[in-house]
């Protein structure tokens, strides 16, 4: 005999089997919908791949496109006299005899004093001539003793420090020296009571190298020590007279290599893992997670179209859809014309000029949104650096407190006797605002006043700034942002720099423009100074292409992993409804056949009962007949 379930103990049937396969049939709606759910989670968890690799190349790539923070040249000197600097792009050599150092003019007097408070210039008044330019300046010494006319001399801000030095004990000399060095910096000091003239100590000379020998050798001079523009792309400065130097510069494109070679590895590891996700199987009859994405076939296509077109040295696309990068003949192309393999890779833009003016016009950033192209550039007013006189009280500068604030920082320094005069004051004051971060310089102009001019032209360079003592601190230009338009559309100014925002219905849209441009320029033109022409290089493309692609706001694969994790939870929203669908229909078969069971159990009952009845009546028939 058969083994019969607990489920069909009436029919015999194991109806809890048949009630699950009727169930799994009616959920097999459920089961396609899981596996579909499944599908979208995979496709979520690639798109956060893809995303993770887009935007850390996005950051590679912009490092990259800044190109003016390339270092890739290199200065050396062959004496340690000498000092050298790399100041471009350019590879130099310069061979040279430093034949003279820069002096500053200097005169001491011929005459002596016993102290300090000696006659020396009874006239009350000094007459200092400058050599170079014949400006005469009137010195007005008092009572002219020798302690008056120093501080007469260093309180009128002629571009000249006097001292009252001491040879031996107890006897005196006026020493007067220029402030600077060079040809430029003689001079002469007359008005003194007979006796007491001044004699040259140092002659004011300039710096001097002679290149080459013979017949063609020249020389170079300088005011100062240092030499700029002698070769290009480096300077140097010179210490002490020395035959025989060499100074040179090196381009060396090595660490930029290897920063496009890393990115070439990722852009790489980026695409092997696109054709990942979208191939096919033929053999198991399967696909990747996105095959079929058209975003990501999108970006696969753009990376390999923007590299193929872009023509930079060293970067070409191979025929199984990679990117390959030559070291070799990208360093060899960058030393041959850095600045041109550099705009390549980066961004280049040029200015076309509205007329002769001097004005230009540099782009300074673009963002994703900016394309290509030649725009107008108007200017209505120029940026203006913040600009401040301190005029000493009469009793001169020496213990007066200057104080500058510029936004949460602040400096104050009180000018010491050391400082003599009001060009050492300046001199003083300008290390304290270097020391405190502050981008502001002290100079002193033509009537020997403090002049504090912000090094950052704009509104956000401002400052406050006074002298105690009864001196007087008056703002004589207020710092102000440049203003005007580019392709027609107002553009924010910032210091000297012009901006559009990135939703400017134009191609310009995020373009920022770095513009010199003075208010005469701009009034001979009505504005318009020209138009600037933008060409973004390989890595200012991938940057633009990336960040279009994982903007977390609209970015086409951010959107297309919102759409995967939308239809995730919609399926689950589906899934809970046939769980709850199959559930009630389970409970209905159950209940049926339960049901089936019970009649069943009833029937055998009725039947057992009969058989029971005819059984019994049999036996009393047959009792009946036997009597």
């Amino acid at each position: 005999m058969s083994s019969i379930t607990i489920g069909g103990i009436m029919s015999g049937l194991d109806t809890t089997s048949i009630i699950d396969k009727l169930v799994a049939v009616e959920g097999n709606s459920q089961t396609l919908l899981k596996n579909q759910q499944t599908a979208q989670q995979s496709a979520v968890t690639a798109y956060t791949g893809l995303l993770s690799s887009v935007g850390n190349l996005a950051q590679q790539v912009g490092d990259l496109a800044k190109t003016s923070a390339w270092a890739t040249v290199s200065a050396t000197s062959t004496s340690s006299s000498v000092t050298a600097t790399a100041t471009g792009r350019t590879a130099s050599s310069l061979t040279f005899d430093v034949t003279g150092l820069a002096a500053a003019h200097t005169l001491i007097s011929g005459s002596t004093s016993s102290s300090t408070g000696a006659t020396v210039a009874s006239s009350g008044s000094l007459t200092l001539t400058n050599t170079a330019t014949g400006k005469a300046t009137a010195i007005d010494v008092g009572n002219g003793t020798l302690a008056e006319v120093v501080s007469a001399i260093n309180g009128a801000g002629a571009g000249v420090t006097a001292t009252a030095v001491q040879t031996s004990p107890g006897v005196y000399r006026l020493q007067v020296a220029s402030s600077t060095t060079g040809d430029a910096s003689k001079f002469s000091l007359s008005g003194f009571d007979n006796g007491y003239a001044m004699n040259t100590l140092t002659d004011g000379a300039n710096a001097k190298i002679q290149v080459g020998s013979g017949q063609y050798a020249y020389t170079v001079e300088s005011s100062t020590n240092t030499f700029s523009n002698v070769a290009t792309g480096i300077s140097f400065t010179v210490s002490k007279k020395e035959d025989g130097v060499t100074v040179s510069s090196t381009v060396d494109g090595s660490s930029v290599a290897d920063k496009i070679s890393s990115i070439v590895t990722n852009a790489n590891n980026l695409l092997a893992s696109i054709a990942k996700n979208t191939a096919w199987d033929s053999t198991s009859k399967t696909g990747g997670p996105l095959l079929g994405s058209s975003t990501v076939r999108s970006l696969q296509q753009s990376v390999l179209s923007i590299v193929a077109g872009a023509g930079a040295p060293g970067l070409s696309v191979t025929a199984q859809g990679q990117l390959s990068f030559d070291a070799d003949a990208f360093k060899t192309a960058f030393v041959k014309d850095p600045t041109g393999t550099a705009a390549l890779y980066g961004q280049s833009s040029t200015f076309d000029a509205n007329g002769p003016i001097s004005s230009t016009a540099t782009v300074s950033n673009a963002t994703s949104k900016t394309r290509a192209g030649t725009y107008d550039v108007t200017v209505s007013s120029s940026a203006k650096a913040e600009t401040w006189q301190l005029v000493q009280p009469g009793t001169g500068i020496v213990g007066r407190l200057l104080t500058l604030n510029q936004g949460a920082k602040s400096v104050s320094y009180t000018v010491t006797a050391d400082d003599t005069d009001m060009a050492g004051a300046a001199a003083s004051f300008n290390k304290k605002l270097a020391e405190a971060g502050i981008n502001v310089s002290a100079s002193v102009d033509g009537n020997g006043n403090m002049v504090l001019t912000s090094t950052v032209a704009g509104s956000r360079n401002t400052f406050t700034a006074s002298i105690d003592g009864g001196g007087t601190a008056t703002r004589t230009l207020a710092g102000a942002d440049i203003a005007g338009t580019i392709d027609g559309l107002e553009a924010s100014g910032i210091g000297n720099i012009l901006t559009l925002p990135p939703d400017a219905d134009s191609g310009a849209a995020g373009l920022s423009i770095d513009v010199e441009a003075t208010q005469a320029d701009i009034n001979s033109v009505g504005g318009a100074i020209g138009s600037i022409t933008y060409k973004p290089g390989v890595a200012q493309q991938l940057e633009s292409l990336f960040e279009q692609m994982s903007d977390s706001s609209n970015g086409e694969l951010v959107q297309a992993q919102n759409t995967a994790n939308s239809a995730v939870k919609t399926l689950q929203t589906q899934i809970d409804n046939w769980t709850t669908r199959l559930d009630a229909y389970k409970e209905t078969l159950t209940k049926k056949f339960t049901a089936m069971e019970t009649a069943l159990a009833s029937l055998k009952a009725q039947s057992t009962s009969l058989s029971q009845y005819f059984n019994s009546s049999s036996s009393s028939s047959s009792s009946s007949s036997s009597s």
